[in-house]
């Protein structure tokens, strides 16, 4: 592997999406994290551990941060971006359910769990945009921290799987892509791993069908979506299950690489039902698909 110069802020705020006319001062505050100004814990794992680390800054708003659990390994490992659920109304990046980070550390893997704007903040695509600018920022600095700039996956759950789903689809519409954090890089993502996943449109109740119908991963389906794995509770009465099958059907007739699995006796957030089969099956996925 060819060795990385390490960027500086600098360098990542002549990568960011800032207008022509903005002040030289307003520029340096939406500057994200570089890799020289972390400081990772070592747990007891022997994991690296870096906590609410910028991945982008927005003008009058706050900083979007992310986790990141990074195993130990003798060169760049694969990395898997964890957006949490909660109905985009709340949810924390902090702690990926069911110990999955710690699964994929166990194989090789790191994860970043990613905050992303809520519906009270702004509406849709604004989440989507910020998981692509959370997938540009891990392109970018994540070398420098020990991550493989091409192997890079996205998970979610419920309200995070519709945006793991999304961002899995390769969308290159610019007002979905955003350019939100650094642009300069593409956001292509190798792997989606998805649990009990909403699908269907977030502006269903817009008068404009057409838009309705835009903002839904289902409307977006193609032959070039990264592979994907759907598992959804059988039991589920939250987010019907149909939401993760239906998906997956029709993404193996476009000719994509997709496969949905029911969970046995599980509702909404695996309710009912033992995770550990789910989160074994999503670390194995990845492991595979990641080349971990």
């Amino acid at each position: 592997m060819t060795a990385r110069t390490p960027l500086s802020a600098a360098d990542l705020a002549a990568m960011l999406a800032t207008g022509p006319d903005l002040p030289p001062t307003l520029a340096r505050q939406q500057e994200p994290d570089a890799a020289s100004g972390l400081s990772p814990v070592v747990d007891e794992r022997g994991d690296r551990r870096y906590t609410d680390v910028a991945y982008a800054r927005l003008a009058g708003f706050r900083p979007l941060v992310l986790d990141l659990r990074v195993p130990p390994a003798d060169g760049p490992v694969p990395v898997v971006l964890y957006l949490h659920g909660g109905a985009f109304l709340w949810g924390s990046h902090h702690d990926p359910l069911f110990g999955v980070a710690e699964a994929l550390a166990d194989a090789g893997i790191a994860t970043a769990s990613a905050q992303y704007r809520l519906s009270g903040e702004a509406p849709f695509p604004a989440a989507l945009h910020d998981v692509h600018a959370a997938i540009r920022w891990l392109r970018t600095v994540g070398p420098e921290l020990g991550l493989d700039a091409d192997r890079i996956g996205v998970m979610g759950e419920s309200a995070g799987g519709f945006l793991a789903a999304f961002a899995g689809l390769r969308p290159s519409d610019p007002a979905l892509v955003g350019r939100v954090g650094v642009v300069a890089v593409e956001s292509r993502v190798d792997a989606v791993v998805g649990w009990y996943s909403y699908t269907g449109s977030l502006l269903a109740e817009h008068p404009d069908a057409s838009i309705a119908a835009w903002a839904s991963p289902r409307s977006h389906v193609t032959a070039h979506a990264a592979p994907m794995l759907l598992l959804h509770g059988d039991a589920d009465d939250t987010v019907t299950t149909s939401n993760s099958s239906d998906l997956a059907d029709e993404l193996v007739d476009a000719g994509a690489d997709a496969t949905f699995e029911a969970v046995p006796g599980a509702g909404h957030v695996f309710a009912g039902a033992d995770p550990s089969a789910a989160v074994a099956r999503t670390a194995e996925f990845f492991a595979a698909r990641l080349g971990a």
